[in-house]
């Protein structure tokens, strides 16, 4: 299936939807993620890169007026 996100223009929507669509994804054996990341925290962009904050770019988006963090996702198939 492919994924769209439905919505304004909202970069910060836009943003959140990519990050959360790649933290659903599995930990691919083998791959340097499966070797750093906990198997518990799903974050793993985090695990990847631990001295940076998706999340605080997302909050600080909203802050200033840049967009929302309310997006819907649809699944064609």
């Amino acid at each position: 299936s492919e994924m769209c996100i439905r919505d304004r223009f909202d970069p910060v929507a836009l943003d959140l939807a990519c990050v959360e669509a790649v933290n659903r994804q599995p930990v691919l054996p083998g791959s340097r993620l499966a070797e750093t990341a906990d198997p518990e925290d799903h974050d793993h962009l985090h695990a990847m890169h631990p001295n940076t904050c998706w999340r605080a770019a997302v909050e600080h988006g909203k802050k200033i007026g840049l967009g929302t963090d309310d997006y819907t996702v649809i699944t064609v198939k």
